[in-house]
């Protein structure tokens, strides 16, 4: 139980407590208003005025430089134009291993980006008079998900959608604890977006996946999104990008502590039975073998289960590991039999094993944290509101498109979409789905998405039309995407803030 929390903490730390599934977490930090309003005056302009083809020939020569100082392999991009997708283009390859060139068709995980879509499709959802903007969820389940509580009780659709419901980001495990009076402050939520999943569920009778697909992807014509990885989606998708580090460290922080503990357990026993402290080697390989089956079931409990694919590179990494220091433990071997002699040299071949060990240890694990490499694709086991969503650059441009000038809501609601729901800072507010970055160039409709090997940005000003979508594949992203939306659409420079 012990190591299971260890590698929740490890997970947590490393990402965020927010992401399981893939997650942007927190809030930018407050800054004042005197201070929001200087620096308001120096943003440049949005580029509106300059040509597409000017724009997209200096993109084009642009993008490949940046990905290569960037060390990003994949990236798609699409641009909006006076509301409608301009341009779009992949860049560089879905996977280092196999070369496969990324195009505008190339399928991205978007993670957090899910959240807006989510919302948007309970938007539709209350249109329809079946779900209710600010009426309390509970009265429209058929069954409660959270515990009943004053707080819990009071919990709206708005405040869910402009995470001010007062759950928090924790997933790991998920913790349905209202920390303060919905509606009242603002807090990041992946729970929020649990809990807006579950009343769309409940009051469609279908699964988010299923909902989406009729809500959202097919009345605006997505054909390359989806809740859920099958396997027209998984033909095309872009493996994701991560240091070998994390997996690694995963695995040693479970592993280790078991194996550890029952090497000790067999110290005593030894002793009694065989008069030696020593312990056998038979001992050694079976607490191996129960350690690395233990580890291998929390792994399954913990991430498995949500995120497979991080969990089969886990394994083969692990794996990689283990073959590569049985091969570098049976070379040591080797070589010191090579070179015995004298009595003082065989007596001290256990300290020099154990030395040997520990630096081959060090050495590999050095090796595996400078290692950028690829991160299996796999079915994606449920559909998560918190960030399962699958989408191309395009497919996410029309998106913007739809939250921008709304087609298929009421303009009374669609209107609520680019209002500010919650006051963050001089800088930013949130509306009912996406974040509002507010400047001098007027307000930007936002939502970025991180993921175990994928970052992401989406970003619109609805009162000008333009707008940008960039994916990426690697964890190493976020600099370039926003420096990429900044050079395409002009106006200020998000990067800072998150």
């Amino acid at each position: 139980m012990a190591s299971s929390h260890r590698l929740m903490a490890t997970l947590q730390s490393i990402v965020g407590a927010g992401l399981v599934a893939s997650l942007v977490t927190g809030a930018p930090p407050a800054l004042a208003l005197p201070q929001a309003a200087a620096e308001r005056a120096q943003e440049p302009p949005l580029r509106v005025s300059v040509p597409l083809t000017a724009v997209v020939a200096d993109l084009e020569s642009y993008i490949p430089q940046r990905m290569r100082e960037a060390g990003v392999p994949g990236l798609s991009i699409a641009l909006i134009r006076d509301f409608e997708v301009a341009w779009s283009a992949g860049f560089g390859v879905k996977n280092v291993l196999t070369g496969d060139t990324v195009t505008d068709r190339t399928v991205f995980e978007v993670a957090s980006i899910s959240k807006v879509v989510t919302a948007y499709a309970a938007l539709r959802l209350v249109e329809r008079g079946e779900l209710s903007l600010d009426a309390p969820i509970v009265g429209c389940l058929s069954y409660p998900w959270l515990t009943p509580s004053e707080y819990g009780d009071r919990i709206t659709l708005r405040q869910l959608a402009s995470h001010s419901s007062g759950l928090t980001d924790q997933l790991l495990p998920v913790d349905k604890h209202v920390t303060f009076e919905p509606g009242t402050d603002f807090l990041y939520s992946g729970v929020g977006a649990m809990y807006m999943q579950e009343a769309i569920e409940q009051v469609t009778g279908s699964s988010l996946r299923q909902a989406g697909l009729e809500l959202v992807f097919e009345p605006l014509d997505m054909s390359s999104s989806s809740f859920v990885n099958g396997a027209t989606i998984l033909r095309r998708m872009a493996n994701g990008h991560m240091s070998y580090a994390f997996p690694l460290l995963a695995l040693l922080s479970t592993f280790v502590p078991i194996f550890v503990v029952l090497a000790l357990l067999n110290l005593p026993a030894r002793r009694i039975f065989a008069g030696t402290w020593r312990t056998s080697k038979a001992w050694v390989g079976a607490s191996t073998l129960v350690a690395a089956t233990v580890t291998l079931v929390i792994l399954y409990l913990t991430v498995g289960r949500a995120l497979p694919s991080v969990a089969v590179l886990v394994v083969l990494v692990g794996v990689g590991f283990a073959v590569a220091m049985i091969g570098l433990t049976l070379l040591g071997r080797y070589l010191m039999s090579r070179g015995a002699g004298t009595r003082e040299r065989r007596r001290a071949h256990p300290a020099l094993t154990a030395a040997w060990v520990a630096v081959c240890a060090a050495g590999l694990a050095l090796l595996f944290a400078s290692i950028h490499g690829p991160v299996p694709r796999s079915p994606s086991p449920r559909p998560s509101a918190v960030g399962s969503l699958r989408s191309t650059a395009p497919d996410l441009a029309t998106f913007l498109i739809e939250l921008a000038r709304p087609r298929l809501l009421n303009q009374e609601l669609a209107e609520q979409i680019r209002t500010p729901q919650t006051s963050i800072d001089g800088h930013f507010s949130w509306g009912l789905g996406p974040g509002i970055q507010h400047s001098r160039q007027g307000d930007a409709l936002w939502q970025n998405g991180m993921t175990f090997g994928y970052r992401s940005v989406m970003v619109i000003y609805p009162d000008r039309g333009i707008g940008a979508v960039v994916l990426t594949n690697s964890e190493r992203g976020f600099p370039l995407a926003y420096d990429i939306v900044a050079r395409a659409i002009g106006g200020k420079d998000q990067l800072r803030y998150f």
